[in-house]
């Protein structure tokens, strides 16, 4: 194999586990914890802020995203790259207080910390035995 084969096939590899990595962190302490509602809402604030469209797509219910992609949820990472072009609003987006349960799942509030007028609400649930986001924070003001 040449040495620029193998630099390519080691790329790949790499890009491939990033969220592998991503998610091992948050569950060794290094990041929010993806066991409540608020650390599930950070963690995909994160993502959309770092433009890590897998991550943020592994933080969103499978209802969700069937029903927004038209049932072609393994287009979700090429989806919110669409949608969300810019990604600024993300980077100063705050979990404002504690979820609160309901009948639906957990409802949070999410502003960004400049204007917490501008607040959103967003719903987390638990689907397979982990916490998703059903409703996140930008989508209505989504390109589509």
């Amino acid at each position: 194999m040449t040495d620029h084969a193998t630099r390519t096939t080691g790329r790949r590899r790499a890009l491939r586990l990033a969220p592998v990595v991503a998610a091992a962190l948050a569950l060794a302490g290094c990041g929010p914890d993806l066991d409540t509602p608020e650390g599930t809402v950070r963690a995909f604030v994160d993502a959309m802020a770092g433009r890590d469209w897998e991550s943020a797509c592994g933080l969103l219910s499978h209802d969700l995203v069937h029903r927004s992609m038209d049932g072609n949820s393994q287009y979700c990472p090429a989806y919110l790259e669409r949608w969300h072009q810019d990604t600024t609003l993300y980077r100063t987006l705050v979990v404002e207080g504690e979820a609160t349960a309901t009948t639906e799942g957990h409802r949070l509030e999410v502003a960004p910390e400049d204007a917490p007028d501008r607040a959103e609400e967003v719903t987390v649930v638990e689907e397979s035995g982990r916490l998703v986001l059903l409703r996140y924070p930008g989508r209505d003001t989504a390109d589509r």
